[in-house]
C-alpha cells in the first residue's frame, strides 16, 4: 500500500515552487507536518559559554557553514558575539553544492564587508588560502608591534559553526595530522582545544553549535538533509519525502539515471517515488517495502554526491545577513 496517492507533479509546479517545498504542501499531497526541532544537547549550551569567554583570546574567527546552505547554516546566536571580532566566512562541502548558484551566492557576498571562501576540506580546495587571509586581516596591528622593534604574539584562531559542518576535516588539514576527531553524524567534538598549526598560529576547535528552537521548518529540513541535526530528530521518512521532492524539481534526471527510473515515475509523488526505488533496488520484505532500508539507501547516495551537486538555500528567497 502506498503511503500517498499517486498524483502527478506537473512542469508548472516545479518552475513556481523551486524548492520550497514544506511552503506548497498541497502540491505534494501532503501536510509534511514538520515539528519544531528542539535540539540542544547539554555540552552546546556549555560550549556557548565558554565560546563566548574565549573570545578575548582570538584575533580571527574562522565562522564555518554549508556551501548548501550559506543562510541556513548561520547561527544568529553567534552573530552579536562575533560583531566586533576580525571574522572569516567558510563555506565548506563546495564540491557537493550546486556550481551555478555558488556562483551567485559568490557574487552577494562580495558586496558584502566581510572576507569568504568556498572550500572543499576534504579535498583541500582553497584552503591554502585561509591562513594567508588570516594573515592579512592581523597586518595593521602586527605592524605597531614592528614599529616597536617587538615580536608580535601567535596569531590565534577560532573555529566555529553548526554541528557536521567540517571543522574537524578542516584542522586536520591545516595541521596535518589528525588533531580532531571526525564522525558522520553531528556532536562528535564536545570539547575545546587549542591546537598548534605551527610555530607561530593557534587554533581553538569548538563544538558544533545550534540554537536552542529551529522554528522555521524548511531550514530545519535542510540543516537535517545536510548533517546538522540527527536524522531521528525529524524521522528519514520525512527527510526522504522532502530529498525526493526537491530532487524532483532540481535534477531529475539524475535521480532517473541513478535508480533506473521509468520518465513517468519521476513524476509521481515522493512517497510512490520512493516505493518504485525500494522495488528497483530490491528494498523488500515479506509482505511490501522494506522502508527502513530504502529511506536509508536513498540518504546515503544523496550525502555521498551520487545524486548530483545539489543547493538549498537559493539567493533569490533568501536574505544576507552577514
Amino acid at each position: 500500500m502506498s503511503r500517498s496517492s499517486h498524483k502527478a507533479i506537473t512542469g508548472n509546479t516545479k518552475r513556481r515552487i523551486k524548492y520550497g517545498v514544506i511552503e506548497a504542501p498541497e502540491l505534494f499531497g501532503k501536510s509534511w507536518e514538520t515539528p519544531d526541532i528542539n535540539w540542544y544537547p547539554g555540552h552546546m549550551l556549555k560550549a556557548k559559554k565558554e565560546l563566548a569567554k574565549q573570545l578575548k583570546r582570538v584575533d580571527v574567527v574562522l565562522e564555518m557553514r554549508d556551501a548548501r546552505i550559506p543562510v541556513s547554516s548561520v547561527n544568529h546566536d553567534f552573530e552579536e558575539m562575533l560583531q566586533q571580532k576580525k571574522r572569516i566566512l567558510l563555506f565548506n562541502k563546495s564540491g557537493l553544492a550546486d556550481q551555478e548558484i555558488t556562483k551567485e551566492w559568490t557574487a552577494i557576498f562580495n558586496k558584502a564587508d566581510i572576507p569568504f571562501l568556498f572550500i572543499d576540506a576534504l579535498y583541500q580546495r582553497e584552503l591554502n588560502k585561509i591562513l594567508p587571509l588570516c594573515r592579512k586581516m592581523m597586518e595593521e596591528k602586527w605592524s605597531t608591534f614592528r614599529r616597536r622593534g617587538i615580536r608580535h604574539p601567535s596569531l590565534k584562531l577560532l573555529i566555529t559553526g553548526i554541528p557536521n559542518v567540517g571543522k574537524s576535516s578542516l584542522i586536520n588539514r591545516l595541521s596535518k595530522r589528525k588533531a580532531a576527531e571526525i564522525g558522520p553524524t553531528p556532536g562528535v567534538t564536545k570539547h575545546q582545544d587549542w591546537i598548534k598549526l605551527g610555530k607561530d598560529v593557534e587554533l581553538l576547535d569548538t563544538p558544533g553549535i545550534l540554537w536552542p528552537k529551529i522554528d522555521n521548518h524548511e531550514a530545519g529540513m535542510r540543516l537535517t538533509i545536510t548533517g546538522a541535526i540527527k536524522d531521528s530528530i525529524v524521522g528519514t521518512s520525512l527527510l526522504c519525502d522532502y530529498l525526493l521532492a526537491v530532487l524532483q524539481q532540481k535534477d531529475p534526471e539524475q535521480l532517473q539515471q541513478l535508480y533506473k527510473l521509468a520518465p513517468e515515475d519521476i513524476d509521481l509523488l515522493p512517497g510512490d517515488l520512493l516505493e518504485k526505488i525500494a522495488e528497483k533496488r530490491g528494498c523488500l520484505k515479506s509482505g511490501g517495502i522494506d522502508h527502513p532500508r530504502v529511506e536509508s539507501l536513498l540518504l546515503r547516495d544523496f550525502r555521498a554526491g551520487k545524486l548530483g551537486r545539489l543547493s538549498f538555500d537559493l539567493p533569490e528567497e533568501t536574505q544576507v545577513d552577514s
